[in-house]
């Protein structure tokens, strides 16, 4: 008798098993919500920590008499679409690092990672049947 009571308040019905379903799928879609909007959340953080620390120092340079320089490091570099990873290779090994000062404004809107240009060799596919484009990535930024 005892098993029959214990099996029996295991048992659900298809009606409950379909509502436990939905609402974890539910449960399960507002988890993976809430990692995205925290993950957004964690970049914009960043994003605030890194213009706090700009603006420090910008003003202890204005204070001491100094006018702030704003230096971005950018990273240009050939991308080909092709299988051969060697080629892949050639084009991270010859990649340039380039910095130069730009003004206030521009530095505020750059941000790291940010891809500035991404734009089709012509020449190249018309005079070397290659495919290939121009990565001009912003590397970092700094003031001195």
């Amino acid at each position: 008798m005892a098993m029959c009571l214990v099996m029996a308040s295991c048992t659900i019905t298809d009606e409950e098993y379909q509502e436990k379903k939905a609402e974890y799928n539910r449960l399960s879609e507002q988890c993976q919500q809430l990692v995205v909007r925290k993950s957004g959340l964690n970049s914009s953080i960043s994003e605030l920590e890194l213009q706090i620390r700009d603006l420090r120092f910008e003003k202890n340079l204005i204070e001491k008499g100094k006018a702030p320089k704003y230096i971005v490091k950018f990273e240009i570099k050939q991308g080909t679409f092709t299988l051969d990873p060697f080629e892949h290779i050639k084009n991270s090994m010859n990649a340039i690092e380039v910095e130069i000062p730009v003004d206030r404004n521009y530095y505020n809107a750059l941000k790291i990672g940010q891809d500035l240009t991404d734009a089709f060799k012509w020449g190249s596919l018309v005079m070397d049947g290659d495919f290939s484009n121009l990565h001009m990535r912003v590397v970092s930024k700094r003031i001195e």
